[in-house]
This record gives structure tokens, C-alpha cells and sequence, in this order.
């Protein structure tokens, strides 16, 4: 199984990435996960899509397509998701109706220092998904409250979260797997 990670932030010790290179050492017996580097994407802007694309968009657009399925895990900005993700997911949802994420079975976790998790965010990337056509996996919404306590020197330590998402993952995987039977 090929999965591809996007973590909704720039930073580089992002609580974001951080949950993501946990993930990845949950999964790698089961799948190989590729971590998207989203701060490589131009601004979106329609006429470059009359050229020939950069290629940060054709080879961001080939990962998703050869992947099996897409994993985001973002913080909550202002209420919403961060500009630099709705960036990504714009250029990832073109051509529309048609992109690389028709179909494409997708889970998202939000994060943040504070109480809520990001579940504002929540709301958003459900919206922007599902006008791209995505597979949403019909999961528990995955929000992890004050991270910044449940990370130590670029690490989740905090083990009741760690068990959170070997379970999510497994059941990401496990449903993966279902609708890749069913093909």
C-alpha cells in the first residue's frame, strides 16, 4: 500500500509533521508513506495552467495519483485551515472534476496547543474534500487537544495519544484496504 502525507504546515518541528513521521513509523510494515512537501507549490493562479505547469504541481499531482490513499493532518488557523493547505488542495484539485484526488480515499487529524483540537478546521477540509470528489473514510473526526504537552524534543510522547493513532491508522489501513478489494 502507498500512502501520501500532508502536513498542513511549513514549520519544520510542525506538530503537524511531527504527528506525521509518528504515523509513518506505525505504518511502515504495513505501507510505504511519502510526505508531501507542500512549501515547494507555487501560489495557485489558473493561467499557469495554460503553460506548462512547474513541476513541484505535476510531480506533487503524480504522488497523490500512484497513492493508494492520502493522510492530512493540519493545525487550525484563524478558525480554518491554513492558507498554504487550501493552496495545495487547490492546485491538487484541478483539472476539475478530474484530478488526482477523484476518488482518492482521504483522512485528515487536525492539532492544536488549545482545547478544541482544530475542530473548526475540521469543517473546512470536509468541504474542500468533498468538492473534490474524495473518498472521505468514514472515521471518528480525529482531533488532537494540546499537542504542545504531548510532544517532547520533536517527539509524541504522550502515550494514551500514541495509542490514538496506531488505532486510527489501523482503521485508515483497514479501510484502504476494503475499497481497494471492492475495485
Amino acid at each position: 500500500m502507498r500512502l501520501v502525507g500532508i502536513s498542513g504546515s511549513l514549520r519544520q518541528d510542525s506538530y503537524s509533521t511531527i504527528i506525521l513521521k509518528a504515523i509513518v513509523e506505525m505504518i511502515k510494515p504495513q505501507a510505504v508513506f511519502e510526505l508531501l512537501d507542500i512549501g515547494v507549490l507555487p501560489h495557485y493562479n489558473g493561467d499557469l495552467e495554460k503553460e506548462v505547469l512547474p513541476k513541484a504541481v505535476t510531480d506533487a499531482r503524480a504522488l497523490v495519483q500512484q497513492s493508494d490513499g492520502v493522510l492530512v493532518v493540519c493545525p487550525e488557523f484563524n478558525h480554518g485551515i491554513p492558507g498554504v493547505l487550501k493552496n495545495t488542495l487547490d492546485w491538487l484539485s484541478r483539472p476539475a472534476f478530474n484530478s488526482c484526488f477523484l476518488h482518492k480515499p482521504v483522512y485528515f487529524i487536525t492539532q492544536s496547543t488549545g482545547d478544541l483540537g482544530g475542530v473548526r478546521a475540521q469543517y473546512q477540509l470536509r468541504e474542500t474534500f468533498a468538492s473534490m470528489l474524495c473518498h472521505i473514510i468514514p472515521l471518528r473526526e480525529a482531533a488532537l487537544t494540546h499537542i504542545g504537552e504531548k510532544v517532547t524534543d520533536g517527539v509524541i510522547t504522550d502515550t494514551d495519544t500514541l495509542a490514538f493513532l496506531k488505532r486510527t491508522v489501523e482503521r485508515v489501513v483497514s479501510e484502504i484496504n476494503k475499497l481497494k478489494q471492492q475495485q
